[in-house]
């Protein structure tokens, strides 16, 4: 009851102060663009801002990585915090509607099931919970010995999700039986934060086998791809390098091509591959250090972050269409939203990019980073993104995506 009051008060209070500039030198919000334009500022404007944990969690635990889910039958946001709770809020005005106690941090993100009253959440004591949403209780919980900061994918009633020691989970997402467990070897030496998420491909496609197959990443490096009804694995490719060492993570979320037959992920320390959906043989490789996760770019292009070399727009083949270089900080999955590229800073905020030329348009200074992955809700046309000191940040992209704009022919500037 007491942290319940307490979050009322912040919710009430603080997040008014934030907003009106009320606050310390730590807990502004500044929107900046650049001088020699106004354009930029019809690309981020900010609808509410609503703290979602106690600050003194932002001391103890600097960064906040939990993603926002979008209810949109019942009008609400879901999203957790390091303090273990996960809210409920109003999709308009970011008002708390109610809350759960988890028990332990909450870094992923929720997912709702088809259908059901229901929604899964991952935290980092390991368990995997259906959370029902009339009652606010659990329908059923299932541990595991790994965090959980992925978000749950859910394909013909099952329920797949991984933890941190590289263990892939199979459930009835009606009951939380076991289905099967699909392993790598934990990795000892030195890893990259994280782990790759998972991809479902169903079944219609020739290359892939009955049942579907679900793709993931592993920290040794290795990409599988594992039947989704067996649990078994049908192949694997390796992008660590040769020699081996430490920080050869695979952590990417494998992104599917099916027209082409082709998985696009990356290695930690090796770069950006395209593989065969058949057999996972490789197609393309374009060097880089430290790449994230791979998107598709709507234009028929790649857009990819790298904490190291900056943030990439690439063809499918691996060739260049621009680079732009960050300052020193950890860099989010690229989020594109028409033609707007959004990617968080863990110093700088949030970022926002042209996702033809890579032209810097908006950065959203929130005084003290943005390390979580922003989220974008096609339904009521907002984004979402979680400061490091724990403000929930609500925000609309109002720019369409170009019909004509050409794409550059050569590779952009800041290479």
């Amino acid at each position: 009851m007491a942290r319940a009051l307490a979050r009322l008060a912040l919710l009430s209070g603080l997040g008014l102060a934030l907003l009106s500039g009320a606050c310390g030198p730590n807990e502004r919000t500044v929107l900046v663009y650049p001088a020699e334009t106004d354009a930029a500022r019809a690309v981020l404007e900010v609808d509410f801002m609503r703290p979602i944990t106690i600050t003194e969690m932002a001391i103890l635990r600097p960064d906040e990585l939990a993603v926002v889910a979008t209810d949109v039958e019942r009008r609400q946001l879901y999203v957790g915090s390091r303090d273990g709770t996960l809210l409920a809020l109003d999709v308009d005005d970011g008002a708390l509607q109610w809350e759960r106690d988890f028990g332990g941090p909450i870094a992923s993100e929720p997912v709702l099931v088809d259908g059901e009253p229901v929604l899964l959440v991952g935290s980092d004591n390991g368990a995997l919970t259906a959370l029902d949403l009339d009652t606010h209780e659990p329908r059923w919980t299932y541990e595991t010995q790994g965090t959980l900061r992925g978000r749950p994918l859910i394909a013909e009633n099952v329920v797949y999700f991984a933890n941190s020691r590289d263990q892939v989970f199979a459930l009835d997402v009606r009951t939380g039986a076991w289905r099967w467990q699909y392993e790598q070897p934990f990795q000892s030496d030195f890893t990259i934060h994280g782990r790759a998420g998972l991809t479902y491909v169903a079944d219609g496609d020739p290359s892939v086998p009955e049942g579907g197959v679900i793709l993931t990443g592993f920290g040794n490096g290795r990409v599988v791809a594992i039947g989704a009804a067996s649990g078994e694995a049908l192949w694997q490719a390796n992008v660590a390098p040769p020699e081996g060492g430490a920080f050869i993570d695979a952590d990417s979320t494998p992104l599917v091509d099916v027209v082409h037959g082709e998985v696009v992920v990356s290695g930690q320390a090796t770069g950006v591959y395209g593989l065969s959906l058949a057999d996972g043989a490789e197609r393309w490789h374009r060097p880089m250090r430290g790449a994230g996760t791979v998107v598709d770019a709507g234009d028929g292009g790649l857009i990819v972050a790298s904490s190291l070399e900056g943030i990439f727009a690439i063809e499918r083949g691996g060739r260049l269409r621009w680079r732009k270089q960050q300052d020193p900080g950890v860099l989010s999955t690229p989020v594109v939203v028409g033609a707007t590229v959004l990617v968080s800073h863990s110093e700088r905020g949030l970022l926002a990019f042209d996702r033809v030329s890579g032209e810097l348009l908006a950065a959203l200074d929130v005084g003290s980073g943005i390390s979580g992955q922003p989220a974008y809700d096609p339904h009521f046309g907002r984004a979402y993104a979680i400061s490091n000191r724990g403000y929930l940040i609500a925000f609309r992209v109002d720019r369409a995506a170009p019909e004509d704009e050409a794409l550059p022919g050569t590779p952009g500037a800041d290479l």
